[in-house]
């Protein structure tokens, strides 16, 4: 199946190279380009795109947060991921709540908006690793799943790794943290994920939010 994306930047280079890069993927099709506000709105109502990559500085006169929200109720089978620099808590929070399914960081990699962009056209929620920390389940109107024995299978230094990962740690980064070597961590990585049937590191964002566990100290 493949999926139909719509891209919203002011910056027509950025958005010419994000075109390029996303149909060398056999699963996407960019379907159209906006640079301001009113026109992502008006080519959206028009374009029957699946996902919307939507940047938070578009001008126009509308805020990002209004863009979703009014694309939220006219067209509610498109998935909007923002893509952006900015990093606040702030924006986050407002964005998830207006109705994105996404919050990607123009800095992540390639790998990271493809999996979002799978992930939100699926009506799955998805947030940089990066700034995962930040999201908590009642910014995305996901309820809470009953807390059951789920993670008990994980030993508690791997519930240590697999909180650190979901935070968007890096091997080496959690190495250092916890004392052990980066091969170790890798060990327990293979372990969560297969322990929790888990393929990508998406999932395992989502499990964690879901579970309280980036809370844990």
């Amino acid at each position: 199946m493949t999926i139909q994306i719509l891209i919203a930047d002011d910056h027509t280079i950025f958005r010419r190279a994000l075109r390029d890069y996303l149909e060398k993927e056999k699963d996407f099709k960019v379907v159209g380009e906006a640079g301001d506000g009113p026109r992502t709105i008006e080519l959206a109502k028009k374009i029957e795109a699946d996902v919307l990559l939507l940047d938070i500085g578009m001008p126009g006169g509308i805020s990002a947060a209004k863009i979703v929200e009014e694309l939220a109720r006219k067209c509610p089978k498109l998935a909007v991921v923002v893509l952006t620099a900015h990093q606040d808590e702030f924006y986050v929070k407002e964005l998830l709540k207006a109705g994105a399914k996404g919050f990607i960081l123009k800095e992540s990699t390639g790998e990271i908006l493809s999996e979002a962009i799978r992930a939100s056209h699926n009506q799955k929620f998805y947030v940089d690793p990066a700034i995962s920390g930040y999201l908590i389940p009642s910014y995305t109107h996901r309820p809470v799943e009953s807390k059951s024995d789920k993670l008990s299978i994980l030993t508690q230094r791997e519930k240590e790794v697999c909180r650190l990962l979901a935070l968007g740690y890096t091997n080496s980064e959690i190495a250092d943290k916890l004392f052990i070597s980066a091969r170790t961590v890798e060990t327990h990585r293979a372990n969560i994920m297969e322990k929790l049937e888990l393929k990508t590191r998406a999932e395992l964002v989502r499990l964690a939010i879901d579970y309280n566990l980036l809370k844990l100290e």
